[in-house]
């Protein structure tokens, strides 16, 4: 697999959201309720599933731990960091140097290079980013776009009843269980995945269909995104030594690890965050700006790809 592989089929559905907006084949209520399916009832599933049969040890308990913190941070950086960023679109800077697109940009990426085998390395540094995006990050998204003072109290309570969150929970305690796995290796194996996958199936499209619909490209638009993306860059930078360092003390050098970890880290801001959005506005610099970002992906990519072979 190339990276055009790769890359091409998700700029293509961005490209199809794009001329679904301006051949007016789909309406802005359209696209709303596209995010409720997918924020309510088909990335919960995904999420669900993902955990419910991950591996569970103590090397991942200190990677997920590691995660965690460099996530609290790096978002916390990201409020001290809007003074860089002038203009109506500084109150989204802390979530657009924050979090990561596993699925979509940093798994294949990296299972082109390392080998699907391989996927868990990469996997395992992602539920760090569900728990605290599905919890911390877009509750207080939801604060944002509502124009609310962030509320801790409020945010707490906001993410128990966050579907997504629930679903990280529910799939953790699952996966920590294996009954997941005993229900994949019993009789009723093929028609639980047949239901998961008719549910989650089309998820990554309609993501993609949103985040092309919210796109622009214009004057206007591309100073503020290049300014985000060069922020991210250079917190990101900063953030992915300090994982690395932690990693080779806490849990030993391994090289096909360190390959996940600048993979993981060098993706955009999750397209899901798409889905949480209201604001048309916002909603356009945060398209623009991951779509952008894809370029730094495959640049890391390709240098990683360079250096191991």
């Amino acid at each position: 697999m190339n990276v055009l592989e790769i890359v091409l089929p998700v700029l293509v559905m961005i490209v199809v959201g794009m001329l679904c907006r301006k051949w007016k084949i789909l309406t802005r209520d359209g696209i709303n309720n596209m995010k409720v399916l997918v924020t309510n009832v088909m990335l919960p599933v995904a999420i669900f599933h993902a955990l419910a049969t991950a591996e569970y040890n103590k090397e991942t308990g200190i990677l997920i731990l590691i995660m965690f913190v460099m996530l609290v941070v790096s978002f916390g950086l990201g409020f001290l960091l809007k003074p860089f960023l002038k203009g109506t679109y500084q109150k989204y800077l802390p979530f657009m140097v924050s979090v990561y697109e596993g699925g979509l940009m940093a798994y294949p990426l990296y299972t082109s290079l390392c080998g699907s085998e391989n996927l868990s390395r990469i996997a395992v540094l992602d539920i760090a980013g569900l728990l605290f995006g599905f919890s911390v990050y877009m509750g207080m998204l939801g604060q944002v776009e509502n124009g609310e003072k962030i509320d801790v109290k409020k945010l707490f309570f906001s993410a128990l009843k966050t579907p997504a969150f629930i679903a990280s929970i529910l799939g953790i305690i699952a996966g920590l269980s294996k009954v997941i796995l005993a229900v994949l290796d019993s009789p009723f194996g093929g028609v639980y995945q047949s239901v998961e996958n008719i549910l989650t199936t089309s998820v990554t499209a309609i993501i993609l269909l949103v985040v092309g619909y919210s796109m622009e490209l214009n004057a206007k638009l591309l100073k503020p995104c290049i300014a985000t993306i060069i922020l991210r860059v250079l917190l990101q930078a900063v953030m992915i030594a300090g994982v690395l360092v932690a990693v080779h003390y806490l849990v030993g050098d391994d090289r096909l690890v360190n390959l996940a970890i600048i993979s993981y880290m060098s993706a955009p801001a999750t397209f899901s965050m798409q889905t949480f959005m209201k604001d048309e506005e916002g909603s356009a610099y945060v398209s623009t700006t991951n779509s952008m970002y894809c370029l730094v992906s495959i640049l890391v990519y390709i240098i990683m790809a360079v250096t191991i072979y």
